[in-house]
This record gives structure tokens, C-alpha cells and sequence, in this order.
């Protein structure tokens, strides 16, 4: 813990106030962005970036299984704290779903901002459980869909300003897909850890052209 706390004085001091966060030299990536890690790490390959249409089908791939998962789990697993972070599970179902809520503000207002990626589901759906995450989540993709394939689509080339620096609209919009894939791969492990055999999980070949960290935690 104290070596934790050492480390985050460190990000602090350099005004780094978010993490996960890679440093190399002078150089700073804030984030999973495997476009500014490529170029941080000078890699060669396509690093996977989904078209429309990808996009949409991996969305409703993902969000509908993480809706149909959070249903899955018992109630009184909400307060449920994984091993490696202080995190409820409640609040992480609820984070899995936000992601790309938050993309899609960032759109119209412009701004992606730390308090985007840390929203807690008691502030902004109060006090629920796992059936009104799962409504949410539900909700949540119809306006992705909308938003990509809608008559108020939205203009993806348009420059955000986020927490990790100018970022597209298309983007933010791809960086929420494998977020969500990236955490719905973990709450498979939280339910193994707690016993339970989630039904009809998504398997490797559901996220195939995302990208996502190679590392489970």
C-alpha cells in the first residue's frame, strides 16, 4: 500500500491524475489507447480500429450480453470488492455500461473529462440493483445505435477534448467498445471467483477485431 501511495505522489507530482498511465522518458500515454501506445512504443502492425458497422454489431454483441450477465448475478453480490480493486460490483457493472454514455456526451459537449470515467451509479441512477444496471445497459446501447446508424448520427471525425489528449468522435466511440469488452472479460472472472458460472458467456471470436489490453487485470 505504501508503495501504492509512493507511486501515485510520483504520477502527482509530474500533474498526472489519472491512471492506468504509461511513461516512457518525457513521453506520457494516459489510458488504454493503443494508437498513442504504438507510437509511444514505436510498433509496426494495423492496430485494430473498428469501421461502422463493426462497431455497431460488436456493441450490440457486448452490451446485450452484459445486460443479460448482470441479471445473472445475485443480489446480495452488489457490495461484492474484487481482489485487486476497492470497487463495489455494483459499481462496476455500472462502469461497464458508462463508457460509451460518456463518449456520446463527450460528443455533444465537446469535453471528455475525468469525472466522466469515475461517475458512481448511487449519482446518477441512485439507490438500485442489479435489474435497473442491466435497463441502463439496455438503454445505453440504444443510443449508440442511434448515435452510428440513426437519423441523428453523429459526425465522427469531430475532435474531442479528453482526459488523454484531442481524440475523434470515432475514437471515443471505439475506445468505449473495448473498455466494455475489456470489463466484460473481467466479470466473467469476478463470477468465477465467486462461484458462479455466467450462462452463455461471450467468447474470444465476440471480440474479434477489438482492441484490448492482452492483460485480464
Amino acid at each position: 500500500m505504501e508503495h501504492d501511495k509512493q507511486s501515485m505522489d510520483e504520477l502527482l507530482a509530474r500533474g498526472i491524475k489519472s491512471v492506468p498511465v504509461t511513461i516512457l522518458d518525457d513521453k506520457v500515454v494516459i489510458g488504454f489507447n493503443p494508437q498513442e501506445l504504438a507510437k509511444l512504443f514505436d510498433l509496426s502492425g494495423d492496430i485494430p480500429v473498428a469501421d461502422v458497422s463493426t462497431m455497431l454489431e460488436k456493441y450490440e454483441i457486448v452490451l446485450v450480453a452484459a445486460a443479460k450477465t448482470f441479471r445473472q448475478i445475485p443480489a446480495d453480490r452488489w457490495d461484492w470488492e474484487s481482489p485487486e480493486r476497492q470497487r463495489t460490483l455494483g459499481q462496476f457493472c455500472f462502469h461497464l455500461s458508462d463508457r460509451p454514455d460518456r463518449a456520446m456526451n463527450a460528443y455533444n459537449v465537446g469535453v471528455y473529462s475525468n469525472y466522466d470515467r469515475g461517475r458512481t451509479v448511487e449519482d446518477i441512477l441512485g439507490d438500485v440493483g442489479f435489474e435497473e444496471v442491466a435497463q441502463y445497459c439496455e438503454d445505453v446501447l440504444k443510443r449508440v445505435k442511434a448515435s452510428l446508424d440513426g437519423d441523428a448520427s453523429i459526425d465522427l471525425e469531430k475532435v474531442l477534448d479528453t482526459y488523454m489528449g484531442n481524440k475523434t468522435a470515432w475514437e471515443m466511440m471505439d475506445l468505449g467498445l473495448g473498455h466494455s469488452v475489456h470489463h466484460i472479460k473481467q466479470l466473467y472472472a469476478y463470477m468465477g471467483m465467486m462461484g458462479l458460472t455466467p450462462i452463455d458467456p461471450l467468447t474470444e471470436k465476440d471480440f474479434e477485431g477489438i482492441a484490448v489490453p492482452t492483460e485480464l487485470f
